[in-house]
């Protein structure tokens, strides 16, 4: 009851200084508040996934949800599926694909990633921090080391997926496949609970070339 009610007045401090725009990475107190907030662990209010149902460009039911939001966009998700669920840091996961790319995705492509934490009932942007966080990238093939195809990682290589830009226009399928997840320090903020994900990518130009939102619970 007590960690409740301090999690309710951190909350009240991080959404008064949001409402407020006065939070800023120089105001060190608040920031470490909201930090400290995103920090503790959550119980998932998710409903856990047995099944999914996917309805035109988005997947229902189940702690992970995916959608396009931008039906227009060149890059699209048909099908994406993730085991466990809720998703475990470290471990096995298990991975399914299916991606349309109706363009080809060259050098000058940049993305807006927008994570928020549930806390309380109330969703609150995760801060950029090291390149990490909220955080937009405006040069994601940079951030891609330019490798030939025998140097990408299996099984990418057998499902012909490339590993780095340029990629082809076309559809990309990887089937249902393990990976396995070494141990690995992670931010604080990565604490057990529900997050929400939003991901915008462009062209040089500005052209919105993929939008996605994603919903996920971390145990």
């Amino acid at each position: 009851m007590t960690s409740r009610i301090v999690q309710v007045l951190l909350l009240f401090v991080a959404v008064s200084c949001v409402a407020s725009k006065s939070f800023s990475k120089s105001d060190e107190f608040t920031h470490q508040q909201i930090m400290k907030l995103l920090s503790l662990p959550q119980k998932s209010e998710m409903i856990p996934n047995v099944f999914k149902v996917k309805i035109g460009d988005k997947a229902f039911l189940g702690a992970f949800t995916w959608s396009n939001c931008n039906s227009s966009a060149p890059l699209k998700l048909n099908s994406l599926s993730i085991s466990p669920d809720p998703v475990k840091l470290s471990g096995d996961l298990t991975v399914a694909v299916n991606g349309t790319a109706d363009v080809n995705v060259v050098q000058g492509l940049s993305a807006k990633l927008v994570i928020k934490k549930k806390i309380a009932g109330i969703e609150i942007e995760i801060p950029c921090e090291s390149n990490i966080g909220s955080c937009t990238y405006d040069d994601v093939c940079g951030m891609i080391p330019s490798t030939p195809p025998a140097d990408c990682p299996a099984p990418l290589p057998t499902y012909k997926i490339p590993c780095s830009c340029p990629v082809p226009k076309g559809n990309y399928v990887l089937p249902k496949t393990t990976f396995t997840i070494p141990p690995i320090p992670v931010p604080g903020w990565l604490a057990s609970g529900d997050y929400s994900i939003g991901v915008k990518a462009y062209d040089k130009a500005g052209n919105n070339l993929a939008c996605y939102n994603f919903k996920l619970a971390l145990a």
